[in-house]
C-alpha cells in the first residue's frame, strides 16, 4: 500500500499500487523461467512505462486449482481491496495453464474490478485493449503446449526407468535405500528391512495368513511377542502389508505404468474447484523392465505367487470390479464413512447383499451408531428410480424455463447489460471519490464530510464490485449448466437403456456418478444429493 502525501496540508492520500505475479513450477533456479528472471523482466518492461513494481506476488504452490494457490487467493483478495492498480506478467502460461482459469481469472481482475492486466510475451494489455479473443487463444494454446509437455516428460520418465534402468520413485519401497552406481539411480538392500518383506511373504504363502493376520502378527501378536519396525516407526496398518505384498519393486524389476493421474471435480457446476489423484492401472497395464534394475528381495516366481492368492481369496488385482453401483457414492450419515457392500447366504443357498457403513463393520457400536442395513437389491432399484425421475424433471424445467428454474437469479441475455450497468456506476463512484479527496486537500470540504462521503463511496464501489462478480459466476455457472444439462440428457438416456443393473454393475456406476453427488443414509432416511 502507498500513501501520497500532500507537501502543504501534511495530509496522505492512499493510492493503488502497480504489482506483478511470478510463478515456478520446477526445482532448476538456473533455467530462464525462474521467479527472478521472471521478476527481472517484468520490471524492466514496466520501468520503461514509468512504472515501479512495488509488490511481487510469488507463487510456488503446485495446487491443480489454481484458487487454492496461497499467493492467488491473497492477489485476488487484495484486489478486491482496491489495492492493485495494475498486475503484470511475463506470460499466461506462468499464470495458468488452463483456458478456463485463464479467461475466468481475467474477467474477474478485468472485468469486474477494473485492474490493469499486462502479459508482455503475449502482448495482451488491457489498457489498450482489452482482446478477450486474443487472451482465449492464447490461453488455448498454452494450455495445449502444457499437456504436450506433460506427455513428453512421461515418456522420458518411462524410458528412463524401463531402458536405463533408473529408480523413479520419490521414496525408496521398503527394504530398500537409494544409491547412486555409475551415475544411474538404484536401490540397495536395507538387510534388517528386507527380512520383514521376506517374513510377510513367507506368512501370506507358506503359513496361510491373510493381510489382517499378518498386521497383527508383525505388531507383536506372535510366539515371540516381538513388535516388528515399520517404515514410519508406527504401527503396521493393512494398508502398509497390501502394499508390500502387490509392490513389484521386490522383482528387481522396474515397473512403469502403475499409475496414472487424473483430475477430479469436486463441484461439476464449479469447473475451476478440482484437484489430481493418483489411480491405480490394471497389471495388464504394467510395463516391466527386460532386465533386473537392482538386488531382488522377493523373486519373481513367489511374487506371482502371492498375486495368485490374492485373487483366489477375492482380492483384488487392479482396478477393483464393482458389485456395488453406488460405489464410493454412497455414505453413512452419522460418520461420513462409505456404505459397503455385504453378503450373506440365505436358506436354500440363495445369496443376500446389503449396505452397511463400513466403520460400524469394522470398529462395531463404539465406531458409529449406525446400525441399519439395507437390502441392496430393493434399495438399487428405489434409488435409481429416483435419480432418474429427479434427472429428468430437471432437465424439463431447464428446457420450458430457462436458467431460472434452476437458481439462476438473472436471465442470460440480461447479463451484459447489467454488466454495463455496474461498471458505469463503478466508474462514475471512482470519479467522485477522485474529487472528493481533491477537495480535502484543497480544503474546501472538511475532513468529517470527507470521512463521510469517502465511505459512502467506498461502501457503494464494493457492493457494485461485488455485484460484478457474482454476474461474471451467474454468467459462467449459466454455460456450466448448458453443459451439465447436455452431459445429463446423454447419461439419463444411457441409463434408461440398461437392462439388467446386475449384469452391467460397472456400466451403471460410470453413468450415475455423472450425476450424483452423494448419498446420506441415515437410519430409515436416504438423501441423495445430485448435480442439477
Amino acid at each position: 500500500m502507498m500513501f501520497c502525501p500532500n507537501i502543504l496540508q501534511g495530509k496522505c492520500v492512499m493510492i493503488k499500487e502497480d504489482r506483478a505475479y511470478v510463478r515456478v513450477s520446477t526445482k532448476y533456479e538456473t533455467q530462464k523461467d525462474s521467479p527472478e528472471h521472471q521478476e527481472s523482466f517484468i520490471k524492466e518492461c514496466a520501468a520503461r512505462e514509468q512504472i515501479t513494481i512495488r509488490h511481487v506476488y510469488l507463487d510456488r504452490d503446485t495446487a491443480t486449482n489454481i484458487v487454492e494457490r496461497e499467493d492467488v487467493k491473497k492477489m485476488i483478495s487484495d484486489a478486491q481491496k482496491g489495492y492493485i492498480r495494475s498486475l503484470w506478467f511475463a506470460s499466461l502460461s506462468r499464470f495458468s495453464r488452463d483456458a478456463l482459469d485463464a479467461i475466468t481469472l481475467k474477467r474477474i481482475l478485468v472485468n469486474a474490478l477494473k485492474i490493469r492486466v499486462v502479459s508482455i510475451e503475449d502482448g495482451y494489455d488491457s489498457a489498450k485493449k482489452d482482446d478477450e479473443l486474443l487472451f482465449g487463444i492464447k490461453s488455448v494454446v498454452n494450455q495445449n503446449t502444457s499437456g504436450d509437455i506433460s506427455i513428453s516428460s512421461r515418456r522420458g520418465i518411462r524410458q528412463s526407468a524401463l531402458d536405463k534402468g533408473n529408480i523413479i520413485a520419490s521414496k525408496p519401497a521398503f527394504g530398500y535405500r537409494k544409491v547412486t552406481v555409475d551415475k544411474r539411480r538404484t536401490y540397495e538392500i536395507v538387510p534388517e528391512q528386507a527380512a520383514i518383506v521376506e517374513l510377510i511373504y513367507e506368512l501370506y504363502i507358506d503359513e496361510g495368513f491373510g493381510a489382517k493376520a499378518i498386521v497383527k502378527y508383525l505388531n507383536g501378536d506372535n510366539p515371540q511377542k516381538t513388535v516388528y519396525d515399520s517404515y514410519s516407526g508406527k504401527l503396521w496398518s493393512l494398508s502398509t502389508v497390501q502394499a508390500i505384498l502387490e509392490n513389484p519393486t521386490y522383482t528387481g524389476y522396474n515397473v512403469a505404468g502403475r499409475y496414472k493421474s487424473e483430475i477430479a471435480y469436486d463441484d461439476i457446476t464449479d469447473l475451476m474447484n478440482r484437484r489430481k489423484k493418483l489411480v491405480k492401472n490394471p497389471p495388464s497395464e504394467w510395463e516391466w523392465s527386460k532386465e533386473m534394475t537392482h538386488p531382488a528381495i522377493i523373486p519373481k516366481e513367489r511374487y506371482d505367487r502371492a498375486t495368485e492368492i490374492r485373487l483366489s481369496r477375492g482380492g483384488r488385482g487392479g482396478r477393483r470390479e464393482f458389485v456395488n453401483v453406488f460405489a464410493k457414492m454412497i455414505f453413512c450419515a452419522h460418520c461420513e464413512s462409505a456404505m459397503v457392500s455385504m453378503s450373506s447366504i440365505g436358506r436354500g443357498g440363495k445369496r443376500y447383499r446389503y449396505l452397511m457403513c463400513s466403520r460400524r463393520r469394522r470398529l462395531g457400536e463404539a465406531g458409529c451408531p449406525n446400525e441399519k442395513w439395507i437390502p441392496y437389491e430393493e434399495a438399487r432399484d428405489e434409488l435409481i428410480s429416483e435419480i432418474l425421475s429427479r434427472i429428468s424433471k430437471a432437465i424439463e424445467k431447464f428446457e420450458s424455463s430457462g436458467t431460472e428454474e434452476l437458481a439462476i437469479s438473472i436471465p442470460v441475455n440480461d447479463f451484459e447489460k447489467e454488466k454495463r450497468k455496474l461498471e458505469k456506476r463503478i466508474e462514475g463512484n471512482r470519479k467522485l471519490l477522485f474529487e472528493i479527496r481533491r477537495q480535502h486537500m484543497l480544503d474546501e470540504i472538511d475532513k468529517v464530510q470527507y470521512e463521510f462521503e469517502k465511505e459512502q463511496y467506498e461502501k457503494e464501489i464494493a457492493d457494485f464490485e461485488q455485484r460484478l462478480v457474482r454476474i461474471l459466476a451467474e454468467e459462467k455457472k449459466v454455460v456450466d449448466l448448458e453443459r451439465l444439462i447436455k452431459a445429463a440428457k446423454k447419461t439419463l438416456r444411457e441409463l434408461t437403456d440398461i437392462t439388467s443393473y446386475n449384469d452391467d454393475v460397472e456400466r451403471t456406476r460410470t453413468l450415475l456418478n455423472q450425476v450424483v453427488k452423494r448419498i446420506y443414509v441415515n437410519g430409515e432416511d436416504i438423501t441423495v444429493e445430485t448435480y442439477i
